[in-house]
Formats: C-alpha cells, structure tokens, sequence
C-alpha cells in the first residue's frame, strides 16, 4: 500500500517531468542596424562528406535595435543600442561585410534550441 504523502511526491515529481522548461519559451527577436567595427574573418570547414560550412566573424557597433512587425520579444532591444557585439553569420561571403559600412542584421535567440544554437544572426532583406 502507498501513502498518501508518497503518492503525492510521485504526481509532483511526474508533473514536473511533465511541464516544458521554464526558459523553453525564451525567444527574442530585434532589428539591429549599427556600423561595422572591424576587418570581417572568414572561417571555413569542411565535412567528412565534403560540404562546405562558412562562417564570418565581425563586431557590429550597433546604433538602433527595434522588435520586428509581428515578431515575438521578451525585450524592447535597447540593451544593444551603443554597444559592440560579436557576429557571426552563417554561409555568408566575405563581400557582404566591410569595415565600416553600416550593415542591417536580424538577431533572434531561442533557447530551446540549445546553447549552441540559441543565438543567431541574419542579413535584412
């Protein structure tokens, strides 16, 4: 026979397994336009199976953020305003980006992703 006081412990323990983390529903999503603070570096890997993955790395002095229309933001954007950050863009050339020209970025975090994927980083359209 189970106890009362086990048999409530086990739902609990059961519900909590149960409920989505708490920072499962983190997502953010901001316009950044700023100006390039540095020399872009272009980092290339290879696959086994012979892919390709280009990565390009530079800091952007960021002069306005904004949330975009009808994106989800758990921030107004305005902790990246006069600040330097460090991007990364994805398969991105290395003619996209020169110093000191002012560049327009989508910056999205989603930390259900996984810490190794929860920021990133897009050109604006």
């Amino acid at each position: 026979m189970i106890s009362k006081r086990l048999r409530r412990t086990l739902a609990a323990i059961a519900l909590s397994a149960a409920a989505p983390a708490s920072y499962a529903w983190t997502r953010i999503s901001c316009d950044l336009g700023g100006t390039v603070a540095n020399l872009p570096i272009q980092l290339r890997q290879y696959r086994i199976d012979g892919t390709e993955i280009t990565q390009l790395m530079f800091r952007l002095k960021v002069r306005h953020a904004d949330i975009p229309d009808g994106a989800r933001a758990d921030t107004d954007c305005t902790e990246f305003i006069d600040r330097e950050i460090d991007v990364t863009l994805a398969n991105a050339g290395a003619g996209t980006v020169r110093k000191g020209k002012p560049l327009k970025l989508r910056y999205r975090y989603d930390d259900s992703l996984g810490q190794a994927q929860a920021t990133r980083f897009e050109l604006a359209r």
